[in-house]
């Protein structure tokens, strides 16, 4: 399993590598196609660093960039499928939107894209799930307890089993001095 999450891995991060590089060398396309969304979502909230598209555009560049390279080097990989998966949300709502298209074959392209985002988004959302290979402390307390709790069952089921042994060993000597007396006439 481990080898497949190694292939898997960088395969998932390279388009979030490819877009992130791209966006940073060349934002303006993608501003420009999501500023219309973008713009007014970007006034109602007041933490963001900016309110110009083509620079949340390139931040999301360089998170994407950043994210996916350590997502494919298996680095900080529950963080990172949490950073690719949030800055796929506002992806998933503002880019090919496929419903407002009235040309047919440019609407199948889009509903292509946007179900390809949707894929990625949901294969993010399974790594980010997907256990750990780093045992974490509390796991490795349970499991020893686990261990400890089966040894002492097994100890308990021994005792048992060499109790029922020596009561039935008990028996079968008591039976054969019965019958060593009845032969011996006592």
């Amino acid at each position: 399993m481990q080898i497949i999450r190694t292939i898997a891995r960088p395969l998932v991060a390279a388009p979030f590598m490819v877009t992130g590089l791209e966006t940073l060398r060349n934002p303006t396309p993608r501003a420009d196609k999501v500023a219309p969304t973008l713009k007014p979502l970007a006034d109602r909230v007041s933490w963001l660093p900016s309110k110009d598209p083509e620079t949340l555009v390139r931040l999301q560049g360089a998170i994407s960039l950043g994210a996916g390279a350590l997502f494919a080097l298996g680095r900080f990989q529950r963080l990172t499928t949490l950073l690719l998966a949030a800055e796929m949300v506002p992806a998933l709502l503002t880019e090919h939107r496929f419903w407002q298209e009235s040309d047919t074959d440019q609407r199948a392209v889009e509903r292509a894209h946007m179900l390809k985002n949707a894929g990625l988004f949901g294969a993010l959302l399974y790594a980010g799930a997907a256990p750990s290979r780093h045992r974490p402390v509390k796991a490795a307390k349970a499991s020893l307890h686990e261990a400890r709790l089966q040894a002492a069952i097994a100890k308990a089921e021994a005792g048992r089993k060499a109790e029922r042994a020596r009561r039935k060993a008990g028996k079968r000597a008591a039976q054969t001095q019965r019958r060593a007396a009845r032969l011996t006439g006592r």
